[in-house]
């Protein structure tokens, strides 16, 4: 068996020693994601394992570090075209076998595409948790990507754009960063167009595999009541003989300025109209990423938040309205959504814009900190409520940067302070410049 390097944990006598590798700051020993154990192949590729002996359910997630902003010129949704096609069929398990398999086992199969990465999970009972590694593997290495399944799954991901299209709030926020972060990978739509998809065949799909999914591009996350000497085994046996490849260099992405509003509107057959109002802001994983997390729960979290109380509770002018942040590996956006009678909208944008140079001028107050402090606590623990949403939330913050990050994110939101967030806002919440992107009824 080929040579395992450990290159983190146990995370029990090392914790110090990687006080550095997020925000310069401790490892947190009170976070529910310890301990967990990480080894990286000789190859590159990183496995990440967290026993959790409670949980008799097993996720199988393998990540790879590509995702739409990775489609080549004219082939939008390229990345997100291959994941389509990862289970359909390999040279030993022919078309609907890997599906079968799975439920045979009790268990269910799934994969979702990003900007920034792809993503691939089987759950199962974890009395087969090997057997979920090997059908992964297999689907992974050795699926057949033939022209007849290409050609049905064009159609399917057509439909895919019709519903994406129909949802305001989805389209909405695709709108806004098209036009916020144009000139930048991240304009790229992730499930692509309808004319750039008629250009992708067989040699494409074959040639996006052969750069993008070799080992040192992809981690391999195991969760749930396993053993990880018996996952680190399995893992180097399936894929420690993968030979790896020199990734292409990734430009960095600098945050956009604004200055002034930008308008997107589109006119449809409806009675109401639906906003988002988008700021560029930093990566995911900056310590302004998680003030400005916590920004979006005082300003549109709950029926507490400053908007919620100004907009629907005092002057009753939107059906609905959120914010929140959202990061990507080099940029992020923060976005406040709602709903309303288009009669309101420019008194939506005075109160929004209000309300941000309140941020900007004075420290929120120690209850709202308290009470977003608290908020961000219950999602932490939402994201590690079953071996799916550990594995999910490791996997997604080692592409973001490390797995420490999922370790030290808690203790972070924690020590974010009324300054932390009032500079976070001062430096990317300009309330006179943004994108604004916009759904409304025909002529209004």
């Amino acid at each position: 068996m080929r040579r395992v390097k450990v290159v983190m944990y146990s995370l029990v006598v090392t914790l110090l020693l990687l006080s550095t590798i997020v925000f310069a700051a401790p490892v947190d020993p009170k976070s529910p994601l310890l301990p967990l154990q990480m080894r990286v192949l000789e190859n590159g590729m990183r496995v990440i394992v967290k026993e959790i002996p409670s949980y008799p359910i097993a996720t199988v997630n393998v990540w790879v570090d590509t995702g739409a902003k990775d489609d080549p010129t004219g082939l939008s949704g390229l990345a997100h075209f291959f994941e389509h096609l990862t289970f359909k069929g390999t040279t030993t398990r022919p078309r609907g076998q890997i599906a079968y398999e799975v439920e045979s086992l009790g268990g269910y199969l799934n994969a979702m595409t990003s900007l920034d990465y792809t993503t691939y999970f089987i759950v199962v009972p974890s009395d087969h948790v090997g057997q979920a590694m090997d059908i992964q593997a297999d689907a992974l290495l050795n699926s057949l990507y033939e022209q007849d399944e290409i050609d049905m799954e064009r159609t399917v991901i057509h439909e895919e754009i019709r519903l994406r299209i129909d949802s305001p709030q989805t389209h909405l926020v695709d709108m806004a960063i098209e036009h916020l972060f144009a000139g930048t990978v991240y304009s790229k739509n992730v499930i692509g167009s309808m004319e750039e998809l008629a250009n992708v065949h067989r040699a494409e799909i074959v040639d996006f595999y052969e750069q993008h999914y070799v080992p040192n591009n992809m981690v391999l996350v195991v969760t749930g009541n396993v053993d990880a000497a018996a996952i680190f085994a399995q893992a180097e046996e399936l894929y420690g003989g993968i030979t790896p490849k020199t990734l292409a260099h990734t430009e960095h992405i600098t945050i956009p300025k604004l200055e002034s509003v930008v308008y997107v509107k589109e006119e449809r057959p409806l009675q109401q109209s639906y906003i988002f109002l988008g700021h560029p802001a930093p990566g995911s994983s900056t310590h302004d990423a998680a003030a400005l997390t916590m920004v979006g729960v005082i300003l549109g979290g709950g029926r507490s938040s400053r908007l919620y109380q100004r907009l629907i509770e005092d002057e009753q002018i939107v059906n609905s309205v959120s914010a929140t942040y959202n990061g990507f590996a080099d940029i992020g956006l923060f976005g406040i959504f709602a709903q309303l009678d288009p009669d309101n909208r420019d008194r939506l944008t005075e109160i929004v814009q209000e309300e941000l140079l309140r941020l900007q001028a004075e420290p929120v107050t120690e209850a709202e900190l308290e009470r977003a402090r608290a908020m961000a606590r219950s999602s932490l623990a939402f994201s590690t409520e079953s071996s799916t949403n550990v594995a999910m939330y490791l996997g997604q913050m080692e592409i973001y940067g490390g797995v420490m990050g999922a370790v030290n994110q808690g203790a972070l939101l924690e020590q974010i302070t009324a300054e932390d967030i009032q500079r976070a806002a001062q430096s990317f919440l300009h309330p006179h410049a943004y994108i604004q992107s916009e759904i409304s009824p025909v002529g209004r």
